[in-house]
């Protein structure tokens, strides 16, 4: 094989690896969690800026509205002093005002119906989360049963019981040896606690034969002076 399809089987094997890694289901799940906790965090900051908005619409819709109000207010007076100039031009500012506040309000409710959109997303970003959290912890349990389950079927598939019972055997077979070393030497023992028993006898009959003598020596001698 070539120097550069070893090379090329290698960082295959590295790349596969490396995929395999990544497609882990518990890695995976996680990453998914984290994608989702950042879009939470997104969709969060977005309602503020929304509710924001429409508070500030709400706003400027209640400051044109005071302002019509006083417009309608000055042109009728205008008009109740004969002033039809002034009346004119409260009247113009009147009529600017009704529209702008007809826009304003047009737009408040499209920025309500974007609020409700945004809320009923972020319902549904937190009911995903929640669900991926469960699966999670499922996911781990089954990884850590299946992780287990492995491990088992390793030590069981490297088990061999031809190698436990020859095991065995031997461990009988070193016990018969001790057993049969124990009695030789209590076997031993009483041999030689005899031997020296036998021993210890003679040397006293020895001295029992002298110690004869001796007295039969000393009854010869007394009866011959008697005589």
């Amino acid at each position: 094989m070539g120097i550069f399809k070893r090379v090329k089987t290698i960082v295959q094997s590295d790349v596969h690896g490396y995929l395999d890694r990544i497609e882990d289901p518990v890695n995976m799940v996680k990453q998914y969690i984290r994608d989702l906790e950042e879009q939470l965090d997104r969709a969060a900051e977005a309602l503020t800026q929304q509710l924001l908005v429409e508070r500030k619409h709400a706003a400027l819709i209640e400051q044109t509205e005071a302002l019509l109000a006083k417009r309608s207010h000055q042109a009728e007076l205008a008009v109740d002093r004969g002033e039809d100039a002034i009346a004119q031009i409260a009247i113009r500012e009147k009529l600017i005002l009704q529209e702008r506040l007809t826009q304003y309000r047009s737009q408040f409710e499209a920025l309500q119906q974007q609020t409700v959109q945004l809320k009923e997303q972020i319902v549904q970003l937190k009911h995903t989360y929640d669900a991926l959290q469960a699966k999670k912890h499922y996911l781990i349990a089954r990884v850590q049963t299946a992780e287990a389950l492995k491990g088992v079927n390793g030590t069981l598939h490297s088990f061999d019981p031809r190698q436990a019972v020859r095991g065995f055997a031997r461990m009988e077979e070193k016990v018969w040896q001790l057993e049969a070393e124990a009695t030789a030497r209590k076997e031993v023992q009483a041999i030689t606690s005899q031997a020296s028993g036998n021993a210890l006898q003679d040397k006293l009959q020895d001295s029992v034969l002298l110690e004869l003598d001796a007295l039969k020596r000393q009854r010869q001698e007394k009866e011959l002076k008697q005589l």
